[in-house]
């Protein structure tokens, strides 16, 4: 037998200890929960089923499940499966793309973005969920969802609703300051960051001010003359979204427009100072973001009935309300056939061609939204992506 040579031995120790250390540590990384960006691989996109608001939701399934997997929440004690898919094969739905979760919760809000499952994942093939408070809801039904899915289920004391809150999935996370000190009016910025941070795996709070004066409370009073609001006071996917880690889409007004109309006027203010903000904050890692300006959705006044009487609303619009799938881009529109409108189709037009800029590997497809914004919510504010999980 040869000799053993010791001085080898010493040179090689140093560099087996170092290689373990580096798999422990790697193992470690990938074991960290994170609130995955909706820019990232989806598993599928969810939406609760209804027959109702004028067909809108079987539209966007339809949409949806031409390329991609959706996920349909249901109560089961109102609907089948078969009758639903009758129903959504007269909107051009693949029907193979659709899987059902059914649920004996009584699912009366189609809201499920606000309320829905907040997904955490590792890239170590985990998955798990967040509970937060939320005000419009069966409290039953992240309990029902959590066995139906056998997930984990993290539960928080904080109010929290998803359109609120925009990551960019390396753990930066855009919150709106006049929302969050609202619905948890008994904490702090502080507090707030910490439970975002401790419970949504995040390193990195970027907080704004105020959202659109559509989006204010209707109780808050006017935005100006008899003109009300209709909103949840500052939900950020009303005027502000990430597309990739680095770069964020913002709603923008020009001086002409503000001219034009108190309620611009007063989104230029908001708009502007949070543009600002944007620009001066920094991401997780201490990198400066690529901030892009989108033209504003036009302000359309309506007529409802739950506003004060003889008062009228300003709905609640934004090209910023986009459902992102694998494959497509559902972009709200406010351009039909019978738009005679110049400025507002050159305005889309704009519009579009940021999306496509952004959003290469992409389609986009244009959706009309007036109808849905008149009942307070949009696109983004149906759907939730169900992350795809990757070993």
């Amino acid at each position: 037998m040869g000799k053993v040579n010791l001085s080898a031995l010493k040179n090689i120790f140093p560099v087996i200890f170092v290689l373990l250390l580096n798999s422990c540590t790697n193992r470690e990384d990938h074991a960290q929960f994170y609130h995955p960006a909706e820019f990232e691989p989806a598993n599928s996109t969810c939406f609760v089923w209804s027959a109702d608001y004028y067909g809108i939701i079987q539209k966007l399934i339809g949409i949806v499940s031409e390329k991609d997997k959706v996920s349909i929440f249901l109560d089961n004690a109102k609907w089948d499966t078969i009758a639903i898919c009758n129903i959504l094969e007269n909107h051009g739905c693949n029907v193979r793309n659709v899987q059902f979760v059914k649920m004996n919760t009584n699912l009366d809000n189609i809201w499920i973005r606000d309320y829905g499952p907040v997904y955490l994942v590792n890239r170590l093939g985990g998955k798990k969920l967040v509970q937060f408070n939320y005000f419009w809801t069966d409290p039953d039904f992240h309990e029902e969802f959590a066995s139906i899915s056998g997930l984990p289920v993290i539960k928080s004391s904080f109010n929290s609703t998803g359109g609120s809150r925009e990551v960019n999935g390396k753990g930066t996370m855009i919150l709106c300051e006049a929302h969050e000190l609202d619905v948890n009016n008994t904490k702090t910025k502080q507090d707030i960051e910490n439970e975002m941070i401790g419970k949504l795996g995040q390193k990195k709070i970027i907080w704004l001010k105020k959202g659109i004066p559509q989006d204010d409370y209707i109780l808050e009073g006017p935005i100006y003359d008899q003109i009300y609001p209709k909103g949840v006071k500052g939900h950020v996917d009303e005027f502000c979204r990430f597309v990739d880690a680095t770069t964020i889409l913002i709603s923008s007004v020009t001086e002409r427009e503000a001219n034009r109309h108190p309620v611009l006027e007063e989104a230029k203010k908001r708009l502007d100072e949070n543009f600002i903000i944007l620009m001066n904050a920094i991401d997780q890692d201490g990198n400066k973001f690529n901030v892009i300006k989108v033209p504003i959705a036009p302000v359309i006044i309506a007529d409802r009935r739950a506003a004060p009487e003889g008062k009228l609303i300003a709905l609640v619009t934004s090209y910023m309300n986009f459902i992102i799938t694998n494959s497509i881009i559902v972009l709200p529109s406010y351009v039909s056939e019978n738009t005679n409108n110049k400025t507002l189709q050159n305005k889309e037009k704009e519009v579009e061609n940021i999306f496509k800029q952004v959003f290469p590997s992409r389609e986009i497809i244009k959706v009309l939204a007036d109808t849905i914004n008149f009942y307070s919510g949009g696109f983004h504010c149906l759907s939730i992506n169900e992350p795809l999980v990757k070993n």
